[in-house]
């Protein structure tokens, strides 16, 4: 059966890329619609769907082909973390709020307005019937039928701080709670004035990513994880896949240097090959 939440829930903040106030209510959804974002911009609900994806540069876009909404992974990772199959997510402004940098807020919030099972409607899930392969240069990406649903994440870079992590991960609601959410966005110092001048990451702070400099890591707090980096990674990862608008059935997942058009690429060729 499909699940909504029981009330609404409000998150504001500033927007990561565009740097103005955003505000996001979540309400539940009554239908099987999946994840649906609503804005007076848009003459009718936006389905956040792989067939709505605008771009992929430093996060997921989805456009009605006129209006863009920014970011929307961190956001739908935490929908899907949490095991949520229909939300209404009302937004002001072009991108979610930044919030910390993570899926931590927005998952926090969902859970706070509780979750509602619909007996009546039916949860279409993706499952595979064999092994799946997707290769670019060294980024590589696998599925194969499993029990449950679990990832293992490599990521790889070449950066005296960083170098390579790896996390395994068996999805549900509490360990994503834990292990994935509070994993926080990240860049590169010798990356940020290029990115400002491109309009992106002009909200971007200490308050909200973590800054990789040439000697020195930047974060708020300190890391969260040893391996936060590979952690937000997989977050990404959730929430791209959620795009598809089926819930991960019986599936084992492998990414190597994932990024957000690889996801993208590797979430339509699930659906592509998918057994529902």
């Amino acid at each position: 059966m499909r699940t909504t939440i029981k009330i609404p829930a409000t998150i504001e903040g500033i927007g990561l890329h565009k740097g103005r106030p955003a505000r996001v209510t979540f309400l539940p959804a009554e239908e099987a619609t999946g994840f649906r974002f609503i804005s007076p911009l848009f003459k009718e609900p936006l389905p956040a769907r792989l067939d709505k994806v605008a771009g992929t540069a430093r996060g997921t876009n989805i456009s009605d082909g006129t209006h863009t909404i920014y970011t929307v992974e961190h956001l739908l990772s935490a929908a899907a973390g949490l095991g949520i199959d229909d939300l209404d997510i009302e937004i002001d402004g072009e991108e979610p709020p930044a919030a910390d940098g993570s899926a931590l807020p927005f998952a926090t919030a969902l859970r706070k307005a509780g979750l509602r099972e619909k007996p009546d409607q039916e949860q279409k899930k993706l499952s595979l019937a064999g092994r799946l392969e997707m290769t670019k240069g060294d980024i590589r990406y696998t599925a194969a039928p499993a029990l449950g649903v679990s990832f293992k994440l490599t990521y790889d870079y070449p950066h005296a701080l960083v170098g390579k992590q790896v996390i395994e991960f068996v999805l549900n609601p509490d360990e994503y709670l834990v292990r994935v959410a509070p994993a926080r966005t990240f860049g590169f110092s010798h990356e940020i004035e290029a990115l400002k001048a491109a309009g992106l990451a002009l909200g971007g702070s200490l308050e909200n990513a973590v800054v990789i400099g040439e000697k020195e890591i930047m974060a708020k707090g300190g890391l969260r994880f040893a391996d936060e980096f590979a952690r937000h990674k997989l977050l990404d990862l959730i929430g791209d896949l959620a795009l598809s608008g089926l819930a991960l059935n019986n599936i084992h997942i492998e990414a190597e240097r994932p990024g957000h058009a690889g996801n993208v690429n590797f979430a339509k060729l699930l659906v592509e090959k998918a057994t529902q």
